[in-house]
């Protein structure tokens, strides 16, 4: 089961905008999980940023800001 550090690591070694498809994938994780890894991350500092769709409120694409290290 892949953790927040995993995500951080992973975004943090392969710096791209990623669709939460493709994080998935790269986790093996549900998109559920997916979202709680999101949240745990932010709440430990990471800069993560989450955008919505452009016509829909899905979201779209998950990228670090920055530097996407913990202030």
């Amino acid at each position: 089961m892949a953790t927040e550090k995993d995500l951080h690591q992973l975004m943090t070694a392969r710096p791209r905008v990623w669709s939460p498809a493709e994080l998935c994938e790269a986790l093996n994780v549900h998109i559920v999980e997916l979202v709680r890894l999101v949240a745990k991350a932010r709440k430990k500092g990471v800069q993560i940023r989450v955008e919505q769709g452009e016509h829909t409120a899905n979201t779209s694409k998950i990228l670090l800001d920055e530097i996407g290290l913990p202030a």
